[in-house]
């Protein structure tokens, strides 16, 4: 192991745990050591609409909590926390407590600004600027502007040039004007640099093959690793559970575009009709659709973002189109115009010719590349954040990257994956956990073992729920989220009753059935705290909970993947990475419950302890996760000093045969014999 593998690093928002709120690209973060201009408004324009007001402006203003005040040598609007910069040109002379004391003088002085304070309930209709998916404090940049570009790149250049980077992740690249073009940039910047984007991909989605970098964070792996240890011959048992028990009933896909489709009229409502106002001004000069109204116009284009199956496609103007861009928007198209017969079709196809560049037009080409711009928001608001949320048929493949409509993958697609890594991205990053993830790689390793005892789950969900059915109160939580609750118990456990009630509460919130950040309902989280709460207490239900754990192994069985999931990390072709303190057990949750402090001298001590034990020694250290640490540490070893091994292409599949076959994943690489367990709880004491 030779480099650590950072959050960014440049001067974020004081306080940050994150990073990902820069506020200075020109500098490092001391804590560590691209607007659209045009607006209906005529009062906005040249202005940015910030959003950041809890109450009208007019109140908050008249209450007192906007004043002018000095900072240093600057004069600043504060509102709480918050400060804003003041024009120099705007107070004219004026006295600072003179304006503060009179209302209308603040006003017109705030009124002179470059920006306007807004309630945040207003910019989700009048937002004008881009903004990094629905947070509307991380504004986008113009980094296609050379300027732009050069100045908040400088510092992180500068770093590569001296080598104190060996590498670099380039996140949300789905959200430029144009990928192709910034990483070929940022390709000849740092010719000889590591690099791989955080890229999500569809089951049946490649890499750009114009992109100029390593590969991708390693998401697509997760899924097809997972995907190894969920048994499909038990779908049918889990969704006839799923279903009867919650009165849930619609497929995944219909799922996804109900909660795609929620999130395009709510929250992504302005970043649509700026795509409307677009396309209102192409079809008013294209004698075929120039009279098409502004309501149908804004439906053809919700529609097919609706439909579009990936996080985006690349079409780039003077280029053509790849074939995989042409099929996925050939696709969406088809399906919108299958879905929604009140849509003329004509109109339907016309669109999908402008996402494809086939018109010419300075705004037919503005019109895709914004388009492909917010449908990465469209796929992670709608599908990550709120599809994933309303969908517990399985909770452990409801994971960033997979899809959990896909009940398993075989051997035999998880080796082709691997061969075709092993051919064209033989550097690209490998994870089962990250910052982002909505499970620990452990917590899924131990809930993807239900798949393999669905009748026993099934006892058990029921009585479970009906011995809880005391601790209800008017008729909440729903059995979805209950359901939710229970997987979550299992795959966690043991799991403290803070940690359990703020991820229910982020998971109610996230679904928006019944609560959502936006507008909380207090009386549903309250009986959903309640809930939570009252089931924690109860001993009787935690004694069979753990009853249940324990007279199915789940504990060991899940350390057992773990521990196989790991072995495949280490050595499948491209490069592991490891979040920090999963190097032992670790039964995170979603966030901020992923990104808890790590004991990091605990784990250096343990390490020390374990490096040289007979493995006898080690395995008795088993809660302390030594297992896990002394096989990352002999793996790691083997990869520092054999590196040819990993380095190469080469990747030989092997087919398992025999009774236990179907339990067994194995390959070769160059002089390396790898065989990992999958299904473990089928594959009982021996090997057959």
């Amino acid at each position: 192991m030779t480099r650590v593998y950072c959050s960014p690093i440049l001067q974020a928002t004081h306080g940050s745990s994150h990073g990902y709120d820069v506020v200075d690209p020109t500098r490092v973060n001391d804590d560590l050591g691209g607007v659209d201009w045009a607006s209906p408004i005529s009062a906005m324009k040249g202005k940015v609409l910030l959003g950041v007001l809890r109450d009208r402006y007019g109140r908050e203003l008249e209450n007192g909590a906007l004043t002018l005040e000095r900072q240093g040598s600057e004069t600043v609007v504060r509102y709480h926390d918050l400060v804003f910069p003041v024009s120099p040109e705007s107070l004219h002379g004026l006295e600072l407590d003179s304006v503060n004391r009179d209302f209308d003088m603040l006003d017109a002085v705030l009124e002179r600004q470059h920006y306007r304070l807004a309630y945040w309930r207003s910019a989700q209709e009048q937002l004008n600027y881009r903004r990094f998916f629905t947070i509307d404090s991380l504004v986008g940049l113009r980094v296609e502007d050379q300027q732009v570009f050069d100045d908040s790149h400088g510092v992180i250049l500068r770093l590569v040039a001296d080598d104190s980077l060996a590498g670099l992740r380039i996140d949300h690249v789905d959200g430029l004007r144009d990928p192709v073009a910034y990483l070929g940039r940022l390709r000849s910047a740092a010719p000889d640099t590591y690099m791989v984007v955080e890229d999500i991909l569809a089951a049946d989605e490649g890499v750009p093959d114009t992109f100029p970098v390593q590969g991708t964070t390693g998401y697509d792996f997760i899924a097809y690793v997972d995907g190894l240890f969920v048994d499909s011959a038990n779908e049918g048992s889990l969704t006839a559970l799923y279903h009867a028990f919650t009165g849930e009933s619609q497929l995944f896909s219909e799922v996804v575009r109900t909660c795609k489709h929620e999130i395009i009229t709510t929250e992504l409502a302005p970043d649509f009709e700026r795509l409307t106002n677009l396309l209102v001004d192409i079809c008013d000069v294209n004698r075929r659709h120039r009279d098409r109204t502004r309501r149908e116009l804004r439906e053809a284009v919700r529609e097919i973002a609706a439909c579009l199956g990936v996080y985006r496609t690349y079409v780039r103007r003077g280029s053509p189109p790849s074939e995989q861009d042409r099929r996925y928007i050939s696709i969406a198209v088809q399906e919108a115009t299958r879905r929604r017969p009140d849509i003329d079709a004509e109109l339907l196809s016309f669109v999908g010719d402008l996402l494809l560049m086939r018109h010419e037009g300075t705004n037919e080409a503005e019109f895709s590349a914004r388009f492909q711009q917010v449908t990465p928001a469209v796929m992670a608001k709608g599908v990550e954040d709120t599809a994933f949320y309303r969908y517990n048929r399985l909770v452990s493949l409801n994971e960033v990257g997979g899809d959990p409509g896909s009940f398993g993958r075989s051997v035999e697609a998880f080796h082709a994956h691997c061969l075709m890594t092993a051919e064209t991205w033989p550097a690209t990053m490998l994870t089962l956990s990250t910052h982002d993830t909505k499970r620990s790689g452990d917590v899924r390793a131990r809930t993807n073992l239900l798949s393999e005892i669905p009748a026993e789950w099934e006892s058990a969900v029921r009585r479970w729920a009906e011995h809880n059915e005391r601790h209800r109160a008017q008729g909440f939580p729903d059995r979805n989220l209950e359901y939710l609750m229970y997987q979550t118990m299992v795959g966690a456990w043991p799991v403290d009753e803070q940690r359990l009630m703020e991820f229910l509460q982020k998971a109610a919130r996230e679904a928006k059935v019944h609560t959502s950040w936006i507008d909380p309902v207090q009386a549903f989280e309250d009986a959903l705290t309640q809930f939570a709460g009252s089931v924690m207490a109860d001993a009787e239900f935690k004694s069979d909970l753990e009853s249940f754990i324990g007279r199915h192994q789940l504990v060991a069985l899940g350390r057992l993947a773990s521990l196989a999931q790991i072995t495949l990390l280490m050595t499948s072709p491209g490069v592991p990475d490891l979040y920090q303190g999963t190097e032992v057990w670790n039964l995170s949750l979603v966030d901020p419950d992923n990104r808890r402090p790590v004991d990091f001298e605990h784990l250096a001590r343990l390490l020390s302890e374990i490096r040289g034990a007979a493995l006898s020694d080690v395995i008795a250290r088993a809660d302390e996760g030594a297992p896990k640490l002394w096989l990352i540490n002999r793996l790691l070893e083997l990869r520092r000093t054999d590196p040819k091994l990993f380095g190469s292409s080469s990747y030989t599949p092997l087919i398992a045969s025999g009774a236990k076959a179907r339990h067994a994943v194995g390959f070769v690489r160059d002089r390396l014999l790898v065989v990992a367990p999958r299904l473990v709880v089928g594959l009982g004491g021996d090997w057959g």
